[in-house]
């Protein structure tokens, strides 16, 4: 799957936490179709599709959908590695969530988009991109993510004055009672963004253990394990990581994409060549794969999933996704329900 990535470390701290909800971990794992031999490494990367697979199992063995804001309670510096290390050792929390924001693929990746920390608005916000179309098992991912900022937040500086609002995309759930136990600020739903609204002063808040020596020393390191990626990284994965962020609902241009990329549409095209690769093949691999996490993992209608990727029409769609799979949808998603039985 094309969707990104995240470390063993983070899917080994979920099943943890499903573990003491009473979850069967070898069920969760089967139904995931994950190799426990992947996570015996907590470096190791997994696809982002195994974390909404486990989740989702998680959800319905344990019947808590709150499981995201359970275990964004749970996060600690040291797990997030020579990142949350670094963030440690920071002298403010401007700088420590700057570290979090700018060395993020260290710990996880999505097509999707990245996190950033933006100083220029009325007051400071940590946002996450969005991951909509959501449901279930994709709220518990935002979920998630915004719990871990604010107890990493109160972890850093010992305050939990500092986050003044949550904004989250989707609209209110069932389970919004969870919230109020989670956050000690208001929350609201159906918002244009995710993100944590912090207060004026909160960026200039000093960080507990600032270690001006020791954070240079972690720093650097993070910057080797940046620009090792970096360099392993194709150009038709840059190209994918770009069209993720862009395939909503229209069908971007190898210019759209170059001009994201800061080059010319000619030299992409050079470099994809080199590669062996093309861009009408990558939009169609990029396709491919989103539409079967929808179909896997959402009850999104064939129509919305065509809108979504960009078709013309959803028959367009459902021509190409015969042509991928050998099936049509409603074949498709006939066959994971008979599998789910």
């Amino acid at each position: 799957m094309k969707i990104g990535t995240t470390t063993a470390l983070y899917i080994n701290q979920l099943l943890k936490l499903a573990h003491s909800l009473g979850s069967d971990i070898d069920q969760l794992l089967a139904d995931a179709e994950l190799d426990p031999n992947e996570l015996e490494d907590d470096d190791n990367r997994v696809d982002l599709t195994f974390l909404m697979r486990l989740g989702r199992g998680a959800i319905r063995q344990t019947g808590r959908q709150e499981i995201g804001l359970l275990m964004g309670h749970h996060s600690t510096l040291s797990g997030s590695g020579y990142v949350g290390l670094a963030a440690m050792t920071s002298a403010t929390l401007q700088q420590a969530l700057t570290v979090l924001t700018q060395f993020e693929h260290l710990n996880s990746q999505c097509y999707r988009g990245t996190s950033a920390l933006l100083s220029d608005e009325p007051k400071p916000v940590l946002s996450f991109y969005s991951i909509a179309p959501y449901n279930a098992y994709t709220c518990f991912v935002v979920d998630g993510v915004l719990t871990a900022w604010v107890k990493l937040i109160y972890l850093l500086t010992g305050r939990s004055d500092l986050v003044e609002l949550i904004q989250i995309e989707f609209d209110t759930p069932s389970y919004v009672d969870a919230y109020r136990e989670a956050f000690s600020c208001p929350v609201r739903f159906g918002c244009e963004r995710n993100a944590l609204v912090l207060t004026s002063e909160a960026l200039q808040t000093p960080v507990l253990e600032s270690n001006a020596g020791l954070h240079q020393k972690l720093i650097r390191q993070c910057e080797r394990q940046l620009n090792e990626i970096a360099l392993a990284d194709s150009y038709r994965n840059k190209v994918l990581k770009v069209l993720g962020t862009m395939l909503h609902g229209q069908t971007p241009s190898i210019d759209e994409v170059a001009l994201k990329l800061g080059m010319p549409s000619w030299t992409l095209r050079r470099k994809l060549k080199e590669e062996d690769s093309a861009y009408q093949l990558l939009v169609d691999e990029m396709r491919r794969d989103v539409a079967m996490s929808y179909m896997r993992n959402t009850d999104l209608t064939f129509g919305e999933i065509s809108y979504l990727l960009g078709f013309s029409t959803p028959g367009a769609f459902q021509r190409a996704f015969k042509r991928w799979s050998g099936q049509t949808p409603g074949e498709y998603r006939k066959s994971l329900s008979s599998k789910r039985k």
